[in-house]
């Protein structure tokens, strides 16, 4: 008996996976989600079984399995599985980057089954007696932010870490402390296995941070859907609007009050645009910050910020801001644009916003304008993708791509100024065909696909 297995390691062996003899005393332990040990350039390996009863390779020399160590459940597998394919990685990777494999191997499905999004500031009266909560955020100052507000609330924390450090958290994690009321940092979130007893917040799931950069930029609020989606469990979640890929939801979204006056500047075409707002600064000298290369390449005297963050912008310019399409939203842009007015009002910038069409911020924030468009781009994404269970990647490649192995996947070709792009388009479900998907990405790795998340 032979198996194809994944090394639990990093990812220098990208998509390739490595077959193995089964000795006769493991022909009936050794399953798919099957932990084994083996010899891999002499050196010991734990991996993971991904294929079984496979076709005896060429080579003379095949190593046997070294030992068998424990088999996943089939829920296990379908959530590493869900995650790899959404996240162009394989399971082996994911079992050596974020999981701890012996922690892991003890989550179990769940009778409670809850998902709610709120405000940010509803994070307070969610947190019960009744229940241990877990505060998950994206970064140490958020951390240390949120915690501070908690025990300011009145909320006893039993632990909230302070460094980030691996050893902080495995030495809470050690001393097996009966908590209440913990703050971790989203990185850390997968060591603590889903109970009927828990409650997960995650804080400001529109943070940046959530990303794992070293990992395809695995996002941890859509890793932590997925999870639930399989093992069930009690999650709530805490944004100023919800990415619409990742939920089917907005109806919490607490409308946007601008308090700061906003400057206007209307013309027909750029060229009065920027001839009005030359006219109107023209003795003034400050450090603005736009997004929009256009205002950058007309406004050559001015010397643009990096980001507004810095501590040098003064002012904002927003240049024909664009948050929907053919009446549907584009939750993404909105998201974007609210934390820059947030962070405007935060720290009293000034915004000017600059149109060749009457455009009024204040309206379209407004809830009554964005109820439609994103009841819309909902709509959209339940029928085309990306959304929660439909991932999608895209690449272009200057010469055209043999696509009828991978038919039912990849998608195009669509010619495109003498290049081809291509679509990679994967349904999450019970029947999905890991291997064929990891020989598909082994196949497309070298146009670089990028997971897609606007419509």
């Amino acid at each position: 008996m032979f198996v194809n297995v994944e090394l639990i390691y990093n990812n220098t062996y990208k998509f390739i996976q490595f077959t193995y003899k089964v000795p006769k005393e493991y022909e009936n332990k050794v399953y798919i989600g099957t932990i084994v040990e083996l010899l891999f350039r002499n050196k010991k390996y734990k991996a993971v079984v991904v294929d079984i009863n496979v076709k005896k390779p060429n080579t003379k020399n095949i190593n046997d399995i070294q030992n068998v160590l424990f088999r996943l459940t089939d829920e296990q597998i379908t959530f590493l599985t869900y995650l790899s394919v959404s996240n162009f990685l394989n399971i082996g990777i994911l079992l050596s980057e974020i999981f701890d494999v012996k922690k892991f191997k003890n989550q179990k499905k769940n009778k409670t089954k809850s998902i709610e999004q709120y405000t940010k500031s509803d994070i307070f009266k969610n947190s019960s007696n009744n229940h241990k909560n877990i505060f998950v955020t994206p970064t140490l100052e958020t951390c240390n932010q949120l915690s501070n507000e908690l025990i300011a609330n009145e909320i006893n924390l039993d632990f909230y870490q302070k460094t980030g450090g691996r050893d902080e958290i495995d030495n809470f994690i050690n001393s097996n402390i009966d908590f209440k009321n913990i703050v971790i940092l989203s990185n850390n979130f997968n060591y603590f296995n889903i109970t009927n007893d828990v409650v997960f917040h995650f804080y400001d799931t529109n943070n940046i941070s959530y990303k794992l950069p070293k990992l395809n930029g695995i996002n941890i609020i859509e890793l932590a859907i997925l999870k639930q989606k399989i093992f069930g469990g009690n999650f709530n979640f805490y944004n100023i609007f919800p990415a619409l890929d990742m939920f089917d939801s907005y109806d919490h979204y607490e409308e946007l009050i601008i308090k700061n006056d906003i400057a206007y500047i209307y013309g027909n075409n750029l060229e009065e645009c920027i001839n009005i707002l030359k006219n109107k600064f023209q003795y003034e000298k400050f450090i603005p910050y736009t997004n929009s290369e256009i205002l950058k390449n007309e406004l050559n005297e001015y010397v643009f910020t990096e980001n507004l963050l810095s501590k040098d912008t003064d002012v904002y310019f927003l240049f024909n801001p664009k948050l929907s399409y053919k009446n549907t939203l584009n939750s993404l842009r909105l998201i974007s644009l609210i934390k820059d007015v947030q962070y405007c009002e935060y720290k009293n910038i000034p915004i000017v916003l600059i149109s060749t069409k009457d455009q009024d911020l204040h309206e379209m924030l407004k809830l009554s304008n964005l109820k439609t468009l994103a009841s819309n781009e909902l709509r959209e994404r339940s029928k085309y993708g990306p959304n929660i269970n439909t991932k999608i990647f895209s690449l272009i490649s200057d010469n055209e791509i043999e696509t009828e192995k991978f038919n039912e996947y990849l998608l195009g070709p669509r010619k495109e100024k003498n290049r081809f792009e291509y679509e990679i388009k994967l349904i999450l479900s019970k029947n999905l065909n890991y291997n064929k998907i990891m020989d598909l990405f082994s196949y497309t790795n070298l146009y670089n696909p990028m997971k897609s998340r606007n419509i």
